[in-house]
């Protein structure tokens, strides 16, 4: 089967924290999760943008509670999409992070023509996969080829980030391999991989620009010169830390790279990194 814009279209869930451009793009759909301050319940950049978030964030006096979509708003967001589309490519957030993914299996058993795909990824990372996705899908691709390269995407995308704090990362539970370092920190800034879905540690290093720097050192051993690198960044509204990213990255000269898009990382996600954190993520193709 051939997929195009007639025949295919993409849903997200809010933590692809999508940026503008493929927010608005026709073919793109988002399905929010939800954000508890007490009692108080939001739904992610729907009813909830980051500005605000982070200012309530800062004065809260414990962790915000998320929780994912049902499969029941699942399924009513499925059968809406097949009435126009012949596939729905379900993409979300990593389901070592939430419950997401599963939610969307259990409706996606219920109606023919949906594919759900767990990222692995969150923010920025998701957004790029959508990106690479929506440029095929616009072109006309086929279905297998499609599939391929979503799995290929999968086992050679890279995904680098830079915390202020990891102290919510482990008080949500989402810290994986890096617990260890919680209480040790001091000057050391941690640059974290989104490693199978896990946060593990990539690098230790002293101040913010040597971690950015190992950022940018790492794509270019994950890559070689001859074909396109796509990237992604993202932020915790940090544009001084993310200027430096962004530069450091437009820098290299040996490698066609091409960043595709700046995320914000909204609430769900900001609830577990915190405020400011940075993000790499690239494929090459």
């Amino acid at each position: 089967m051939m997929l195009n814009r007639e025949t295919a279209a993409v849903l997200v869930d809010s933590t692809a924290d999508l940026p503008d451009y493929l927010a608005a793009d026709p073919n793109v759909s988002m399905i929010p999760l939800t954000v508890y301050f007490g009692d108080e319940a939001y739904k992610d950049w729907v009813e909830l943008e980051p500005a605000e978030f982070y200012q309530k964030l800062a004065a809260a006096p414990e962790l915000p509670r998320t929780s994912q979509p049902s499969a029941g708003a699942f399924l009513d967001e499925y059968k809406r999409l097949l009435e126009r589309y012949q596939r729905v490519y379900s993409v979300h957030l990593s389901s070592q992070f939430s419950g997401t993914c599963a939610s969307a299996e259990v409706a996606r058993a219920q109606v023919e023509g949906v594919k759900v795909v767990d990222s692995q990824l969150a923010t920025g990372g998701i957004a790029l996969l959508v990106d690479r996705i929506i440029e095929r899908i616009d072109r006309g691709i086929a279905e297998a080829e499609l599939d391929a390269y979503i799995e290929r995407f999968l086992k050679e995308k890279v995904f680098y980030f830079l915390p202020t704090t990891l102290d919510q990362l482990y008080k949500g539970g989402r810290i994986g391999r890096a617990s260890h370092l919680v209480g040790g920190l001091l000057n050391i800034k941690p640059v974290l991989i989104i490693d199978e879905g896990v946060i593990d540690v990539y690098k230790k290093v002293r101040g913010v620009r040597q971690a950015l720097e190992v950022m940018r050192d790492g794509l270019l051993e994950h890559t070689q010169p001859g074909s396109t690198v796509y990237a992604s960044l993202s932020h915790g509204l940090n544009e001084p830390v993310l200027a430096q990213l962004r530069e450091l990255v437009e820098g290299i000269t040996d490698r066609d790279v091409r960043i595709r898009l700046t995320s914000v990382v909204g609430a769900v996600i900001g609830t577990y990194v915190g405020p400011a954190a940075v993000s790499l993520c690239f494929i090459q193709e």
